[in-house]
């Protein structure tokens, strides 16, 4: 079907820079300001799951290849906060928690594709990935409205994920027919739209407060 043919591979092509916009901007900043680091890591937990099991079932790669490129993104992400995170009394193992999550999800993933991992637990996966993967969504909501915020977080990075979990949906009930996968990803749409809300809210508080110190200082 055509639709879903376009539809996996626009979700392919974006994926590919899905979070670059966010990684290049911390490479930039040297700043992760406003970046949970909890909920990256929550977040490639998921994509490492989704991942394993998606190869275990020998689904098509037309409907996961993006994993691939969102779990490589997600280890750059990790070692950018690793090496850019400040330790603070409040935050003093950011940095460990960042080296330990990238070689943790490395190994998982090799021991799946060795055949290690019982398919007991490769089936329960998909249900554990449901609360996993919405929990890295609202620690990152969280974490944004807490500091009032968008801070490094990137916009066009979540509007992405946005427009790529909802065309998951489609091709999944078409595709596969798992509506755990399906039932996550439509999750997965709802809190990151409401991300990009939130970056988009406080982008705009942000420009509006620095235009209005411009103008005291002029005045």
């Amino acid at each position: 079907m055509v639709v879903l043919q376009f539809l996996s591979l626009s979700v392919n092509i974006l994926c590919l820079v899905q979070k670059l916009p966010q990684i290049i901007r911390i490479y930039r900043t040297k700043n992760v300001n406003s970046i949970s680091i909890a909920s990256v890591l929550l977040g490639e937990t998921s994509y490492t799951l989704l991942l394993a099991y998606n190869l275990w079932k020998n689904y098509p790669l037309s409907a996961f290849f993006e994993y691939i490129f969102l779990f490589l993104q997600d280890i750059l992400l990790l070692y950018a906060l690793a090496k850019y995170s400040t330790n603070t009394k409040d935050k003093p193992t950011d940095r460990s928690k960042a080296y330990c999550g990238i070689f943790i999800f490395c190994f998982y993933l090799l021991a799946s594709l060795a055949g290690f991992v019982p398919a007991a637990w490769m089936n329960l996966s998909t249900i554990l990935v449901i609360p996993i993967g919405a929990s890295s969504k609202i620690l990152q909501l969280r974490t944004i409205i807490s500091n009032k915020s968008a801070g490094q977080v990137s916009r066009i990075g979540w509007a992405i994920a946005a427009y790529g979990s909802l065309a998951r949906v489609i091709t999944n009930l078409y595709q596969t027919g798992d509506m755990a996968l399906v039932t996550n990803l439509l999750i997965g749409f709802i809190l990151n739209l409401s991300i990009v809300i939130a970056c988009t809210i406080y982008s705009q508080d942000r420009t509006v407060k620095s235009s209005d110190e411009q103008r005291k200082k002029t005045t």
